[in-house]
């Protein structure tokens, strides 16, 4: 794995959390020279191919049915065909083939559950010359990670947050380029860089925007493995709950690295109950941390469990970044509810 500096890993880990910093709040977080600041950044955007975007809050949509899908084929189907059948797909927002347990992954949102089905088949029916054996399940709650959405999330806002045109362009460009200047912002939308600024305040106001963040599509962890869970739900599974994220919590800790090992925490339902994808230098590094992890914390469950590793990004990108697990994890009650 190549070297990367401590400066470095403090100013991923800052711009993950918020990648419109400026470079004197980065110099300053990382006890650097503006300069060195600067020398810094550039060499991380291109090593690592940096992608600015937005994490959004979902409650702000009006609909939001999420769902991981998982195929394998009795026939590969050509990449070509892939490419094309999901590039201009709204539904579809990644999509990676892999090598292990399944071949071909994806996770998909739609506004509402008809319109989810609807693409569902429709997607089956595309694919059916390949003999695809098709598990899908619901994204209940994302525990930890994001999923960096394409441009039509706009158009799927609550219909209590109001937006006009001038709105949805600066919110489509800070999706595609989260770390744009206001200067270039105002000079693609057209308006002055006070206006600009101001939009930009009021669209934070609102609460669509979760965080400013980043995507790295070239990790030095060139493993990144996808798992799967199901249990069988024994007594105490929530006391094995808290204990896994305690473990996930400690894994940088015991091997620090330039990016979090755990990147996606899931509970899901339907085909899986839980759904994790972590990146390693190799997949045995990989299987050993967290497969065989799993396996330990879940004896009583009976845990099955698969999992892939990405091969190959066909749409969207790797949801990648250094963002800190042990303040940013969701953590749930488990007891029922009277």
């Amino acid at each position: 794995m190549d070297f990367y500096s401590k400066t470095e890993k403090i100013i991923l880990g800052a711009l993950s959390a918020n990648s419109r910093r400026s470079v004197t709040e980065l110099a300053k977080e990382a006890k650097c020279s503006r300069v060195t600041a600067i020398k810094n950044l550039k060499r991380l955007e291109e090593r690592l191919d940096i992608r600015y975007t937005l994490e959004i809050d979902e409650s702000k949509l009006a609909g939001c049915e999420k769902h991981i899908l998982v195929i394998n084929f009795l026939k590969k189907p050509p990449l070509a065909f892939l490419k094309k059948l999901f590039k201009n797909d709204e539904y579809a927002e990644e999509v990676f083939l892999l090598d292990g347990s399944y071949d071909l992954f994806i996770f998909a949102w739609a506004g509402d559950p008809l319109s989810y089905i609807k693409w569902e088949t429709y997607m089956a029916s595309e694919l059916s010359e390949f003999k695809p054996i098709i598990k899908s399940s619901e994204l209940i709650l994302d525990r930890f990670g994001f999923w960096p959405l394409n441009d039509s999330f706009i158009d799927e806002l609550h219909e209590s947050i109001k937006l006009d045109r001038m709105d949805k362009k600066i919110l489509t460009l800070l999706n595609e380029n989260s770390r744009m200047p206001i200067s270039r912002i105002a000079e693609k939308v057209g308006v002055s860089r006070s206006t600009a600024r101001y939009r930009l305040f009021r669209l934070m106001k609102t609460g669509i925007i979760k965080r400013f963040t980043l995507a790295v599509q070239n990790p030095p962890q060139k493993c990144q493995l996808l798992h799967f869970i199901n249990y069988t739900f024994n007594k105490g599974i929530g006391d094995r709950l808290v204990e896994i994220r305690k473990r996930y919590m400690a894994l940088d800790d015991v091997e620090p690295s330039m990016l979090t090992t755990m990147q996606i925490v899931a509970a899901l339902g339907g085909s899986f109950r839980s759904f994790g994808m972590s990146i390693s230098d190799t997949e045995g590094k990989a299987i050993s941390n967290v497969i065989e992890l799993n396996r330990r914390v879940f004896l009583k469950d009976d845990p099955e469990i698969t999992y892939a590793r990405v091969t190959k990004v066909i749409k969207g990108l790797l949801p990648i970044r250094n963002l800190n697990i042990k303040t940013n994890y969701i953590a749930v009650d488990w007891t029922p509810n009277d």
